[in-house]
């Protein structure tokens, strides 16, 4: 998000997924090969590729959205969440009720509702839907893991834990990132924690503070107490190399000064809520995400970022 409030993407663009529209926008999440963003009058727009109905949003009032693999969802304003795109694991069918937060993964979807607990649902092949009990500010689904934030600041991880993904360290943190086979957390003394798969240095941070941290698939990138944003691992589609401009996870100025105009800020990267492979082959050839292995994505995801404890969806 750039301080006047359009969107800034980057990385594979092969179906329109990284060319947001003219506009201002509150956040931003980015998919598989789709993005989606809440307005300013609080209308939802996406971009990109639509095989599943994944960037045709219902028309109504959203005070959040997350995209994921194939589907996407939101929390409406009075509460509800809503989903649309792929159900083909019951993804985009959301329990009844009252919700804070909602995050979309690759064939699954978490959802923080009213009373701190998580509900999860769609595909659970690896156990990644079935939410421990207890309180929670937060939640990230990945691949085929999810990853919350308890009340008590603790870190709290089900599902897949093949490379470790699923087992967090000890220790306080304020916020965690669930990528496709790697875990990446903001410890509550700003420095950032990864662990699990580093094929390609996505789980070796760099040292520094940060304000906020996302895990994409093969990458993560955060946002520096200084304003400035640090990404790592894999960079074969450019989502590690950012754009000119610097970061802030400050809210948006109202109206931007006449320096910042001529050199635009950037407020936040802002998710994957949840993370999501972003770079994919030519449509006629783009495998489906696998659904019964740990790797969900042949490629990598541009991520979003959480301030602080708070999900901000995408």
């Amino acid at each position: 998000m750039r301080s006047d409030g359009s969107v800034a993407c980057w990385g594979s663009d092969y179906n329109g997924q990284a060319t947001p529209p003219a506009g201002s926008s509150i956040s931003v999440s980015a998919g598989a090969v789709h993005t989606c963003g809440v307005r300013s009058g609080g209308s939802v727009a996406c971009w990109g590729y639509n095989e599943s109905g994944e960037a045709t949003p219902p028309a109504t009032s959203f005070v959040s959205v997350s995209a994921g693999a194939f589907h996407t969802c939101g929390v409406r304003s009075g509460g509800s969440i809503a989903c649309w795109g792929s159900n083909e694991s019951g993804e985009a069918t959301p329990p009844a009720g009252s919700s804070i937060s909602v995050s979309a993964g690759a064939v699954h979807t978490c959802g923080v509702r009213s009373n701190g607990s998580v509900a999860c649902w769609g595909g659970d092949l690896a156990g990644q839907a079935r939410a421990p009990v207890g309180s929670f500010v937060s939640v990230s689904p990945g691949g085929n893991h999810t990853c919350g934030m308890r009340s008590n600041d603790s870190v709290a991880c089900w599902g897949s834990g093949w490379n470790g993904e699923s087992t967090p360290p000890g220790g306080s943190f304020d916020s965690v990132s669930a990528g496709e086979a790697h875990t990446c957390g903001m410890r509550s003394n700003g420095s950032v924690a990864c662990w699990s798969s580093d094929e390609y240095g996505q789980a070796t941070p760099p040292t520094g503070s940060f304000v906020s941290v996302s895990a994409g698939a093969r990458h993560t990138c955060g946002v520096r107490s200084d304003g400035s944003v640090a990404c790592w691992g894999s960079n074969e589609y450019g989502q590690a190399t950012l754009p000119a401009g610097s970061f802030s996870p400050t809210a948006r100025a109202a109206e931007p000064t006449p320096a910042a105009t001529a050199a635009p800020t950037m407020q936040s990267v802002l998710p994957m809520s949840t993370p999501r492979p972003t770079a994919r082959p030519p449509m006629a050839h783009r495998p489906r995400p696998k659904r019964n292995g740990r790797r969900w994505s042949p490629s990598t995801t541009p991520p979003a970022v959480r301030i602080g404890k708070e999900t901000i969806t995408g």
